[in-house]
């Protein structure tokens, strides 16, 4: 008997010493980070030029792949049934992470079923006004829809979008009622602003940018904390009177659940190192804020509180979405 416990104690840390050398020689082979929406959009433009310096800092190959499909289910699920090893990381979208579980019915909940691991950048809106609106500040376009209740339209990728709930954000703290008008997606959503055809938008500042040289657009304000380094005249909702508004999404790496602390830090360093980079100042002249401070432990609480947070905008609001 004695015998036999002593070979299971052997055998038993040889396991473990095998697998805490795995953990430390991580990684030894190409790692996979699957993306939720389809190449050209905004997870495209993180991902690549962030796995091109993780590659640097890590030492092997960045692969990314691209699963559109079912409000971000097809790629979740593909990372969540991969081994819990670090090789298969999601760079997740803040919509089907902390909107989605309280919008549908999902199948997989990516609140229990992922290790937030790094922030990569955070993507604040800049509120853009067709030119033909007679507002040329943020509290003229307030006043607006406080005269025309329901009236001043907004355009935007979908019900249960970002932008649709920056706009519900923005009525519930300032009691402008908006009429949303909901498109397949910003790309026709930023044609009906330039045309004419809705009030407003919530737009990429990236985007909003290029555009502001048509004169077709008026940019009111920012929906960051702080201002853009992209468009560091306007000023924020907040600095405009509206307290504690903060709207926009985000972008972050996450790893399935049972990784081992060891792998979901190193790989959180390398995201961090990545940003302070020369990856930093391009993000920054695309309107995004990359992520520098956050540690796998400051990254959950941040997403946690965003969970909770956009749970209670879609509550007050009352939004639902066809299922």
């Amino acid at each position: 008997m004695i015998r036999t416990l002593k070979l299971v104690a052997a055998v038993g840390g040889t396991v473990l010493a095998l697998s805490a050398g795995a953990q430390q020689s991580y990684p030894e082979r190409p790692i996979r980070l699957v993306l939720q929406f389809a190449a050209g959009g905004g997870s495209d433009a993180v991902a690549r030029p962030l796995g091109h310096e993780m590659e640097k800092i890590l030492g092997q190959p960045i692969v990314i792949e691209n699963k559109p499909g079912a409000n971000g289910l097809i790629a979740n699920q593909q990372v969540a049934d991969a081994p819990a090893d670090g090789y298969s990381l999601l760079l997740a979208a803040a919509g089907p992470m902390t909107a989605a579980p309280h919008l549908y019915d999902l199948r997989l909940d990516p609140m229990k079923s992922f290790v937030p691991v790094a922030l990569a950048v955070k993507t604040p809106y800049a509120i853009v006004a067709h030119a033909s609106v007679p507002v040329t500040s943020l509290q003229d376009l307030l006043d607006l829809a406080k005269q025309r209740p329901g009236e001043v339209t907004y355009g935007t990728s979908g019900v249960g979008g970002a932008p649709h709930l920056a706009g519900e954000m923005l009525s519930s703290a300032t009691g402008a009622k908006f009429l949303h008008v909901a498109y397949k997606g910003m790309g026709p959503a930023m044609t009906a602003v330039l045309s004419g055809e809705v009030d407003f938008a919530f737009a990429d500042i990236a985007y909003a940018v290029p555009q502001l040289e048509t004169g077709k657009i008026e940019v009111l304000a920012v929906t960051g904390e702080e201002r853009s380094t992209a468009l560091p005249d306007v000023p924020t909702v907040q600095e405009l009177g509206v307290a504690d508004y903060h709207s926009g999404t985000w972008y972050g790496v996450f790893a399935r659940q049972g990784t081992s602390p060891e792998i979901v830090l190193k790989v959180n360093e390398a995201v961090r190192k990545a940003m302070t980079g020369p990856l930093k100042e391009r993000f920054q002249q695309q309107g995004m804020e990359p992520a520098t401070d956050m540690n796998p432990e400051q990254f959950a609480a941040f997403v946690k509180s965003d969970y909770e947070r956009i749970g209670a905008v879609i509550k007050e609001a009352g939004i639902q979405v066809e299922r």
